[in-house]
């Protein structure tokens, strides 16, 4: 009921400007200067790169045929052609593919642990009955033991080894894990095109153990514990091999992560041992400060920065009694850079409201910032878009109710300028949607930005998929 009347609401919504155009194919899009733009200022929808100077763009152009044409291009269906509505949908009744999952838990030098969950099985096919165990926006599972459910199994043994095939590996939205429904769309998408994969959980997510007080965040520390997962997996997955090829995907929150942990690699942080070779950012909140007032309007507030906030109070609860004493008084802890200690404010992270008073209650303090608006500004990745030399492919939606296409144009133009960047923009799909026609229902899982993702990353490392379900990199499960 309640995710009726809030798609009722979202369609008594008027967006704030009107969505890009739909008659200009993205090719015409890859064209620098005032092609690129409406007349009144709003970006279009398609390829932006330069691909006359950039031969990694017109690499993927020519091996992804969702990105070359309009044949190809996506196509929302119809009933999704709002962008609350998409999202909302795509989140609470999308259908899911059932997944198998080996869990490995990684420490880091702080005590904390990372719960990497490996791909061991997927079913043979998408299931038909959409998944109801999740709210209606990603994210929010409960930390503890990790847990099967009807969607989302957990084994005892691992996939086998096979260091020839690349890597890839995933990270959800904010407070999501393994178990999001797009998150094992994908995993399965790319075992069967021969990836072998692994879903990073961030702290105190995805059922993973919290054992040190901290907690992820969209820069500082979580860049961290992206390299230790990278470096791991490259050790016990790869075997150590210079030449092995591993990618990334980060959606959301975790884009964010991800695009500042490739800027980093560019500049203080080239180790090969940890390094990712190409990687795909999917509705990355690229301008963090814009995002966060977008956030803070009435209708979004209430349907989804409220609903977030609630989410991330389960993730608090599994996570405060490392912040407090027995006596439940917050204790002084020392800061991310070491420079000074700080001190939770409880009552807020257990009774926020929104991503922002949890960002106040601890996130800022624990990595030192002296506000949430100075966090937000730090950790945007539009600034570094800059700074990447790895292969990157930026997908958004326009008409994303989270991060509104008006907010983009910096990070645009930034990817423009960047021969490493292919930025791909769509008129609809969501904040986490890009939903296709489903078999039973109008709507079915993301299939076309998976077949974009896998493609740019193939592109990229120049690697040949295998479509037939024989040679995945898991077991395959009815």
């Amino acid at each position: 009921m309640a995710a009726l009347l809030a798609i009722r609401a979202a369609l008594s919504v008027v967006a704030p400007t009107a969505a890009p155009p739909t008659v200009v194919p993205p090719i015409d899009a890859t064209r620098l200067g005032s092609t690129c733009r409406r007349a009144d200022g709003n970006l279009l929808q398609g390829v932006h790169a330069d691909v006359a100077a950039c031969a990694l763009a017109a690499r993927v152009l020519q091996r992804v045929p969702e990105l070359s044409s309009w044949d190809g291009w996506y196509k929302h269906p119809r009933v999704l052609s709002n962008g609350h509505v998409h999202t909302i949908l795509a989140a609470k009744l999308r259908s899911t593919r059932a997944v198998r999952y080996h869990r490995q838990l990684v420490g880091t030098p702080d005590g904390g642990t990372l719960a990497i969950d490996l791909l061991a099985g997927i079913r043979r096919v998408r299931q038909t009955t959409p998944a109801r165990s999740r709210p209606f926006f990603a994210g929010g599972a409960i930390a503890g033991a990790a847990e099967s459910t009807s969607d989302t199994f957990f084994v005892d043994e691992p996939p086998p080894l096979d260091a020839d095939r690349p890597m890839l590996l995933l990270a959800s939205g904010l407070g999501g894990g393994s178990q999001d429904t797009y998150v094992r769309s994908m995993a399965a998408r790319a075992a069967e095109r021969g990836w072998q994969v692994a879903v990073i959980n961030m702290r105190a997510c995805g059922s993973s153990p919290v054992t040190s007080p901290r907690l992820f965040s969209a820069y500082r520390g979580a860049n961290d514990d992206i390299r230790t997962a990278v470096a791991h997996l490259r050790q016990t997955r790869l075997g150590g091999r210079k030449d092995a090829k591993f990618a990334a995907v980060g959606w959301s929150n975790s884009g964010t992560i991800i695009n500042n942990v490739l800027a980093e690699q560019a500049t203080t942080h080239s180790d090969p041992s940890c390094a990712i070779d190409a990687a795909a950012s999917l509705a990355t909140p690229l301008n963090m400060p814009a995002n966060s007032e977008n956030l803070r309007r009435p209708f979004h507030h209430l349907v989804y920065d409220r609903t977030l906030g609630k989410s991330l109070q389960s993730l608090w609860a599994a996570a405060r009694d490392q912040y407090l004493d027995a006596e439940g008084n917050p204790l002084s802890i020392p800061r991310w850079d070491g420079k000074g200690t700080f001190q939770v404010d409880d009552e807020l992270c257990r009774t926020a409201r929104s991503i922002r008073e949890l960002d106040e209650g601890v996130t800022r303090r624990q990595y030192g910032y002296g506000s949430v608006d100075e966090y937000y500004a730090s950790a945007s990745s539009d600034q570094r878009l800059p700074l990447i030399q790895t292969p990157l492919l930026l997908l958004n939606a326009y008409d994303d109710p989270i991060v509104p296409g008006l907010s983009l144009q910096k990070a645009i133009t930034a990817a423009r300028a960047n021969p490493a960047i292919v930025f791909a923009l769509t008129s609809h799909g969501g904040h986490l949607g890009w939903c296709e026609r489903g078999e039973t229902i109008p709507w079915g899982g993301p299939a076309w930005a998976e077949r974009v993702t896998c493609g740019f990353l193939e592109a990229a490392l120049d690697i040949n998929p295998s479509l037939e379900c024989e040679q995945t990199s898991c077991e395959i499960f009815d």
